[in-house]
């Protein structure tokens, strides 16, 4: 992905008022935050999308299960409370 592709992250998630969002690397599937201080994007790095309250997983041991306590996938994720993603890295996103 180009480095425009991180103003369009920022200005999608200000226009549906959110700043929670899924990426996917080839690897990797990231769940968290996008990180914008003070509610503007004027510092934001072009390279980089800062997240807070990340949770990473790996994708070739991603698994689904049905149960309300399903812990398949503790192994496989791990929690950050801050974590930057290179742009170039990313093929895929959501804003949630």
């Amino acid at each position: 992905m180009s480095k425009s592709i991180s103003k369009s992250i920022y200005k999608i998630a200000e226009k549906v008022d959110s700043n929670k969002i899924i990426l996917f690397t080839n690897h990797l599937k990231i769940d968290g935050e996008l990180f914008i201080k003070d509610g503007k994007c004027e510092e934001c790095h072009e390279d980089i999308l800062s997240l807070q309250n990340a949770l990473v997983c790996r994708l070739n041991d991603y698994c689904v299960c049905e149960d309300d306590e399903c812990k398949c996938n503790d192994y496989v994720c791990f929690k950050y409370d801050w974590l930057n993603v290179a742009i170039a890295d990313i093929v895929a996103y959501s804003i949630v």
